[in-house]
């Protein structure tokens, strides 16, 4: 059984401007000690897909249309808030973004840290106080006694972020959600933070889901991707292969336009024409159509399922989780993907259907 399984997943926003159609029918399965990388430009559903797992969307705009989330056997759309609460922290954490707004300014960290290990374990506040000095030494805060008694303001962005860390390794949870964890922090610290990760999961066991859309970052410490966008997963595979041979339009995009160390010389960055879609609009075929060279009139339609190349599943690998996916009516060929762009005699990419076409 899987430790975490996600089906179906439909995530909406009801504005002033229309709904949001923010997640679209995402589906995936977490193992016990498998790290997870959720990659994608902003807005694609990363993060919402996560803060609904944890059932954290804010209210009442954002709410789950359909889906289930079944964590060790338990659907957690269907437990009361109480029993979703005695969940969050001791079996699933999530290390936010931006410390600095998820830590309290007016709180030191000793109370912060303390009250999150005596809200889920019947501990003394000596035994709670201990634990946290033994959680900031273990993240490699030096003087853990004296820094406890610090404010948020007092630490640096690579410090505050270890003392997330360690709040979410406090109860060491089984699942842990990170969700763009080295977001404004400079190279050095990124590195140090990622090892640190890294580290405590595997000593643990912990399974993570890393959130994040620097690639870099999921090659070194993923083992399987899912790609997303506008709401949909449109790729997953293992690490190696997707970096090997990507398989959608829009991974190669985003492979293509990342600096490599390997490039050649006055080797070109090939950015991904177009925009994102407005998510206001309710998705009609395949979202990543008006920016696809690819694109073919099926896919001005249809939305592939995840898997389907015209019925196909479209390459096999190893690993235990042996199935290179993919969300595509035309899937570019090896060569294609080199090269960042179609290689055949007379294509050209189908263009949108004009209304008239539509009406038909």
């Amino acid at each position: 059984m899987h430790l975490l399984s996600v089906s179906d997943l439909v995530v909406r926003f009801r504005t002033h401007d229309g709904t949001v159609h923010a997640v679209n029918g995402v589906s995936f399965d977490l193992d016990e000690g498998e790290t997870l990388g959720l990659v994608g430009e902003s807005g694609c559903g990363k993060s919402v897909t996560n803060l609904a797992v944890m059932r954290l969307l804010p209210r009442p705009a954002g709410h789950i249309e359909r889906g289930s989330a079944v964590f060790e056997g338990q659907d957690l759309f269907e437990i009361d808030e109480s029993a979703m609460r005695d969940i969050r922290g001791k079996d699933i954490a999530m290390i936010f973004q931006d410390p600095m707004t998820s830590l309290n300014p007016v709180l030191r960290i000793e109370e912060q840290m303390v009250e999150t290990i005596r809200a889920h374990r019947k501990v003394s506040t000596k035994d709670a106080r201990e634990r946290a000095i033994e959680l900031l030494g273990m993240v490699g805060i030096p003087q853990p006694e004296k820094r406890l008694r610090d404010y948020p303001h007092q630490f640096s962005g690579g410090m505050r972020q270890r003392v997330m860390i360690a709040m979410a390794l406090a109860l060491e949870p089984k699942l842990l959600i990170a969700d763009e964890p080295t977001t404004a922090l400079d190279v050095t610290i990124q590195a140090q933070v990622l090892e640190l990760l890294s580290r405590l999961a595997a000593e643990r066991n912990t399974a993570v889901i890393l959130i994040t859309h620097d690639l870099g970052v999921v090659a070194g410490m993923t083992r399987r991707v899912n790609v997303m966008y506008a709401g949909f997963v449109v790729e997953t595979a293992a690490t190696s292969d997707l970096f090997a041979r990507p398989l959608h339009p829009y991974t190669i995009g985003l492979l293509h336009s990342m600096p490599r160390l390997d490039a050649e010389e006055g080797e070109p960055l090939v950015p991904i024409e177009g925009v994102p879609p407005d998510l206001r609009q309710a998705p009609v075929g395949c979202p990543f159509a008006p920016r696809c060279a690819w694109a073919i009139d099926r896919c001005w339609a249809d939305m592939p399922a995840l898997g389907a190349m015209d019925g196909v599943v479209a390459i096999e690998t190893t690993g235990a989780n042996p199935t290179h996916r993919v969300a595509c009516w035309n899937v570019p060929t090896p060569d294609e993907a080199r090269l960042a762009h179609p290689d055949r005699p007379g294509f050209h990419a189908a263009p949108a259907p004009t209304v008239a076409e539509i009406a038909r």
